[in-house]
């Protein structure tokens, strides 16, 4: 493995001259041959003949052969070499980047590649002075040296690669020249992963950390993945996958093997889901081919170690627990998912649910490593998590399955019945299938993969998703069973960002409020009430999604006033009567939630506040990236008279304070009002929303002063919230009265 100092500092001039050298041979020689055929060969045809001349000619065409072959050689180890350089280049260009990045943040890298912190703050008062200066450094670090590991992996992988290229030799025993002379490194890297995953009988340790390494370096590189796929097919992958993660029974690993095969299935997982997208721009035969047969394989059980009693998984379970890493092909994820179903159909009329159709009756179970997952939906719903675009056609799209038609949301949502406990869903800390589910529904609804928070480059609403969550907030009313439990966080983050529709939608009176709300493109989502205030009171009821939900409306409330102060004219009303009805919209949807807090079984509990608590400090990392919306999504960079080119930062730097305020723990405004209600008193809730808004007023005025002193902000800050907490109240005495079958 090259190491930090040899990387950083190698001479890889030598190694492009070598390339140039090499290629250099090729027209050389070409000319020899041609040389040779113009002086001997050419020069005694028509005046040699008899057995000598055969012979002779015979020879001489061999020779000429041999010149072609060797300029091939040539040429082919000069593209070699000249990739080479370029991937040993990109590699040290990515290192002396990271070292300028740190060095100029204050940490020291040793000659060994060793990283610290030498920020002189960090042995002063001004670390424990500072909020969140410590948790700030130690994360920057920590990033700082998996990003140098993951840049000395890569440029191993490619140095083990073109050894091994260079020492290769196709010919075998032949003493002519190697025509086969392999002219990239992704090749050579993709070749011998795929001759470990083909190999008979269990891999070595060593095998397993070299395939490990492999496909770490290469996980995200199409030609790689390709290759790499094709090389080895959906069978033989499956296969070998599937004795990897079910070692022989009795078999005790350590912690060490333990993660290199967690670490393993991540690599796979990545590197297959890029394959299956390599062929997006150009159709690829050979890709088709790889996913068709990965779908005929869902069936097929596996057997980890045939000279024993079967034990293993079967294609779709192999195959989903792969789909829980990476980014995998739209169209075959539609496919996947309605063979998935159709499958489960078959099941259903046979008798089986889920967990006996999975289990197969017993027969399949999860090996010692734990690794994989029983139930196949599980990892279908990360996949399409990760994938917004296959997420969205999948859950409004449906599918035919025992000759019956299935819509995919219903069933997911409704119909089906999803096995509960870690074995079937693969993580034991979530042993909830409705989790999953949740992710696939965040990605659909939002446009940006689960796990990743809303940007500035986040697109706008598009019809599907906004008519798909108008759908989910009206199933949830009608059914608040329909929120289970694992997936309310998700439900939580699709309102966060459909904030500017909730606004609309808590409006009694059907206006549109397209010049008090603007959504810029996205398109609406037609909320209305009483399915809204339904939606909300339940989903206020789990702590994570009362958490998102209430630093959406933080972002939202904020950025809006700060949009009305920069636009005075936009809605015809005075900046004071605007302020106290962005105030009174505000009020009642932390109203309506606060109640759900405070009639939910989790704040009822002994541990109930810190429940919620803990949720609104654990979300703070994607309730920051929320302040990238704007006052809604496609409309961030709305520009103000004032501040021209740069009222989307100053738009963000709003709301992005009054986060920071509520994340950091200064939860107090100039007036000395907590922002963050810690408890169920909804007086004190109704107080910290009027302390956010306060705040949010004072920081959106010193960008564009709305003519109000601090006196009047406060007045209709909290005349508004007052009038939208006692509407809040209205509706969830009103709504609750007729919840029984959804009627209103």
């Amino acid at each position: 493995m090259p190491s930090y100092i040899y990387l950083k500092e190698a001479d890889l001039s030598s190694l492009d001259a070598a390339a140039g050298s090499w290629q250099a041979l090729t027209a050389k020689y070409e000319g020899l041959g041609e040389e040779f055929s113009r002086r001997v060969t050419k020069h005694l045809q028509g005046h040699w003949e008899g057995d000598a001349a055969d012979s002779a000619f015979a020879t001489m065409t061999k020779a000429e052969q041999q010149y072609k072959d060797a300029a091939t050689e040539a040429g082919r180890i000069g593209k070699l070499l000249a990739d080479a350089h370029t991937e040993f280049a990109r590699y040290q260009k990515a290192l002396n980047k990271l070292v300028d990045e740190a060095t100029s943040d204050n940490y020291g890298i040793s000659d060994q590649g060793l990283i610290d912190d030498v920020d002189p703050r960090m042995d002063s008062q001004t670390a424990s002075g500072t909020p969140g200066l410590a948790e700030e450094r130690t994360d920057k670090l920590h990033s700082l040296k998996s990003r140098m590991k993951e840049i000395l992996l890569q440029a191993t992988a490619a140095d083990e690669a073109a050894s091994a290229a260079l020492q290769r030799d196709a010919n075998g025993k032949s003493d002519g020249f190697n025509t086969s002379v392999y002219t990239t490194l992704d090749a050579v890297e993709a070749d011998e992963a795929s001759q470990l995953m083909k190999k008979k009988g269990r891999l070595t340790d060593a095998e397993v950390t070299k395939l490990n390494n492999l496909l770490a370096a290469n996980k995200n590189d199409p030609e790689f993945s390709r290759r790499f796929a094709v090389e080895t097919g959906a069978d033989n992958m499956l296969s070998k996958y599937n004795q990897l993660i079910n070692p022989p029974a009795g078999t005790t690993l350590s912690k060490t093997e333990l993660a290199e095969l967690k670490q393993l299935q991540k690599n796979l997982g990545t590197t297959i889901g890029t394959a299956t997208t390599s062929d997006d721009k150009h159709p690829d035969p050979a890709i088709t081919k790889f996913q068709n047969d990965l779908m005929q394989a869902g069936q097929q059980d596996f057997n980890a170690n045939p000279t024993e009693s079967s034990y293993g998984l079967n294609g779709f379970q192999l195959t989903s627990s792969l789909m829980s890493n990476g980014k995998w092909d739209t169209d075959f994820l539609q496919d996947y998912g309605d063979n998935l179903i159709a499958a489960e159909a078959n099941g259903a009329n046979a008798g089986q649910n889920p967990d006996t159709y999975w289990s197969g009756s017993g027969t399949r179970a999860l090996g010692s490593t734990n690794l994989g997952a029983l139930d196949p939906m599980t990892g279908f719903m990360d996949a399409l998590g990760h994938n917004p675009e296959a997420s969205t056609e999948f859950l409004t799209s449906d599918s035919t399955a025992n000759g019956e038609k299935v819509d995919h949301l219903d069933y997911l949502l409704k119909d089906r019945h999803w096995p509960e406990g870690g074995g079937y869903t693969g993580d034991s800390s979530n042993p909830s299938g409705y989790n999953n589910l949740g992710h696939a529904i965040e990605s659909a609804t939002t446009g940006h993969a689960h796990g990743t928070a809303p940007s500035a480059s986040t697109p706008a609403h598009t019809e599907q998703q906004a008519a798909l969550v108008n759908r989910l907030v009206e199933a949830v009313s009608i059914d608040p069973d329909l929120a289970h439990d694992g997936m309310q966080d998700s439900l939580g983050k699709m309102t966060a960002e459909y904030m500017p529709d909730v606004y609309r939608g808590l409006n009694g009176d059907g206006e549109t409020e397209s010049d008090f709300l603007p959504l810029g493109d996205s398109a609406t989502a037609g909320l209305k009430d009483p399915h809204l205030s339904r939606f909300l009171y339940t989903v206020g009821q789990d702590p994570d999604g009362y958490a998102a939900i209430s630093y959406g409306q933080a972002q939202y409330s904020s950025d809006l006033i700060n949009y009305h102060f920069a636009h005075p004219d936009a809605y015809g009303l005075s900046n004071e009567a605007t302020l106290e009805k962005i105030a009174n919209r505000s009020g009642e949807v932390e109203g309506i939630m606060a109640l759900g807090r405070r009639d939910s079984d989790v704040q009822e509990s002994a541990a109930g506040d810190k429940a919620f608590n803990d949720a609104l400090s654990t979300g703070g990392e994607y309730a920051k990236g929320l302040t990238a919306l704007g006052i809604g999504v496609g409309t961030a960079a709305i520009t103000s008279p004032a501040g021209g080119a740069i009222a989307g930062v100053a738009a963000e730097g709003v709301s992005g304070y009054v986060i920071d305020q509520m994340v950091s723990g200064m939860e107090r405004d100039s007036s000395g009002q907590a922002l963050v209600a810690t408890g169920t008193d909804t007086v004190q809730s109704r107080e910290a929303v009027s302390a956010q808004l306060r705040d949010a007023a004072q920081q959106a005025d010193d960008q564009n002063s709305s003519g109000m002193n601090a006196a009047k902000r406060e007045e209709a800050v909290n005349r508004g919230a007052e009038d939208g907490y006692g509407y809040a109240h209205d509706h969830v005495d009103d709504y609750s009265r007729a919840w029984t079958g959804g009627a209103e």
